[in-house]
């Protein structure tokens, strides 16, 4: 899945970042590219990854 957002404005080390529908989320600036500025569209992306689900599940199970 894939969302187009604005960075609606930074508050100290976190972006607020509104979707389309108006939603807002707020997310660390580390996680985003460097040299964002308010104003900036970005592009989400989101993936499932079933196999490192599974790996992780196995390994927990392991006591690992």
């Amino acid at each position: 899945m894939q969302w187009d957002v604005a960075i609606k404005r930074i508050e100290g080390q976190q972006a607020v970042v509104a979707f389309q529908d108006g939603e807002e989320v707020v997310i660390p600036l580390k996680y985003l590219p460097p040299q964002c500025r308010v104003g900036d569209l970005l592009k989400l992306e989101v993936y499932f990854n079933p196999f490192e689900t599974l790996e992780r599940l196995l390994k927990e199970s392991e006591g690992v």
